[in-house]
């Protein structure tokens, strides 16, 4: 190093935001104006001589973070004892960072940026609450080659096992690994068309996507300064792309003004019109059959469906358009045993089989991942007795069918489904699959602050591998809700996945 991080920042001490965040640590970033306490950070090591490949040059504590995470470079609290230049990590109502000076005894000695609106020193004890841990940066001996850090050696150790468990896996899955060694830009552009105006919005903060598996649109919301020449309105179309990949094209739906002179977008994608009722009547149809129907009637464009095989008959009466589908999946899942998943790429819907959307070079473990939780609970959607009833009026009686797991109802008590078909044909063959699908508890798992890839969606299948309480999870897992966040030019995702015992359907 030229110089030592600390003394830049204690040079800075006393040095005062010039009011609404604009800084000369703003201005040399090129984001003045934004929470700069990071950018205090990467500023410092750009002055001390620090290699980018040391201390990341970033905006955002959480991508900060993570790239510590990443390169096997972050200590959590009370495992570690910091040292002069780490970074330290904050987790309190709003993410916050800062440099080690020192410890003394039990109590650690920062330099803080956009504390108080200034740079400051700053104590606290080494067990306090709102510190997350440490980014232990390599200052001594830095090599300018690429080379494999510990964390991606644990990777690549961590797929090998599961290579070994499941055969469906990729070796490619090894290679991506290797190549996702940075985190991405998250260069957002957006672009609005009204008629033949186009306009390039740009973004302030608080930019993201989020994509559920089922009944819900994709939703985009943005928040910008508002110009009055720019005629943007409710149903102009809406382009997003990130590091010039499209990744979402929806219609706005919301505007909403603020005092400050901003104004923030609420937009959604073409399965928002999903949401009409329609009456619908259909015989010995496949369900990408039935989605075709639908999209003609309410002019929705169509990519690629995969052929769903099994074919049934229903009377949909005043009924939603997502449930109408959805039931037509479900049936399909109940005959096949195979998950498709709807969705819209790009302003086209695609159908797909959940195990040909597996995401490559997206592993999740402890040091991907800021923070989880994890939950199990047989309170919904979770049944041991399947009870069908089928009303015979030629004998003036009701037919039932049946099935029931007596292990779980001693564990578990009854917890009884039951519904009423139209057709004893299928009875005891429908009772046995929907126990077999509900007839387990329900696993949630909710990561925060994973390192965004472009090509997550709900309905995805995400390598993760975590020690989770009372079981540890090595395997794929079905993402059921993507937030994909853009914050200062970092791209994280927030995500929900479950289950993993079908993803080879």
């Amino acid at each position: 190093m030229a110089k030592d991080i600390v003394d830049v920042a204690i040079g800075e001490i006393g040095y005062k935001e010039q009011g609404n965040n604009r800084t000369k640590y703003g201005a040399w970033y090129g984001m003045n104006g934004a929470a700069w306490c990071h950018m205090f950070v990467s500023w410092c090591a750009y002055k001390a001589g620090v290699s980018t490949s040391i201390v990341p040059k970033t905006a955002s504590t959480s991508a900060g973070m993570a790239w510590f995470k990443k390169n096997g470079l972050f200590r959590y609290k009370g495992k570690y004892t910091p040292k002069r230049g780490d970074i330290v990590y904050f987790k309190t109502n709003r993410s916050h960072v800062g440099i080690v000076e020192k410890v003394v005894g039990s109590t650690l000695h920062t330099v803080e940026g956009n504390t108080s609106d200034k740079v400051a020193r700053r104590t606290y004890p080494l067990s306090n609450a709102t510190i997350t841990g440490y980014g232990v940066p390599k200052y001594k001996n830095v090599s300018t080659t690429k080379k494999k850090t510990k964390s991606h050696k644990k990777e690549l150790a961590y797929l090998k096992k599961v290579l070994k468990k499941k055969k469906t896996l990729s070796q490619t899955i090894v290679s991506d690994i290797k190549e996702t060694t940075n985190i991405p830009e998250g260069i957002v552009t957006i672009t609005v068309v009204n008629g033949s105006k186009r306009y390039d919005v740009p973004a302030l903060e608080g930019v993201s996507i989020t994509w559920e598996r089922s009944g819900t649109p994709g939703k985009l919301t943005f928040e910008t300064k508002y110009v009055k020449k720019y005629k943007i309105v409710e149903g102009n179309s809406v382009l997003v792309t990130v590091d010039k990949k499209k990744i979402f094209f929806g219609f706005i739906f919301t505007r909403q003004f603020k005092n400050d002179g901003f104004v923030t977008f609420t937009v959604y994608d073409q399965l928002r019109y999903l949401k009409n009722k329609e009456t619908l009547v259909y015989k010995n149809k496949r369900a990408d059959e039935v989605i075709n129907i639908i999209a003609n009637r309410f002019n929705l464009n169509c990519g690629k469906l995969a052929n769903t095989g099994y074919r049934m008959s229903a009377i949909e009466d005043n009924t939603t358009l997502f449930d109408i589908i959805q039931n037509s999946l479900d049936n399909t899942v109940l005959s096949t045993n195979v998950v498709y998943v709807l969705y819209d790429e790009v302003g086209k819907l695609q159908l797909k089989k959940v195990g040909d959307m597996k995401v490559n070079g997206c592993l999740v473990d402890k040091e991907t991942g800021e923070e989880f939780t994890y939950q199990t609970s047989i309170d919904s959607d979770v049944y041991n007795q399947i009870k069908l009833i089928y009303e015979n009026k030629k004998k003036g009686s009701y037919d039932l069918y049946v099935t029931k797991n007596s292990k779980n109802i001693n564990k578990w008590g009854v917890l009884q489904y039951v519904e009423k078909i139209d057709t004893p044909k299928l009875g005891k063959q429908k009772s046995a699959a929907l126990l077999k699908l509900y007839n387990k508890k329900r696993r949630t798992l909710s990561i925060s602050g994973v390192i965004g890839n472009k090509n997550v969606r709900a309905g995805s299948l995400v390598p993760v591998i975590l020690e989770l309480g009372d079981m540890k999870v090595s395997n794929y897992m079905l993402v059921e809700k993507v937030t994909h966040k853009f914050d200062n030019r970092q791209h994280t995702m927030d995500i929900v996945v479950s289950g993993g015992d079908f993803v080879d359907g």
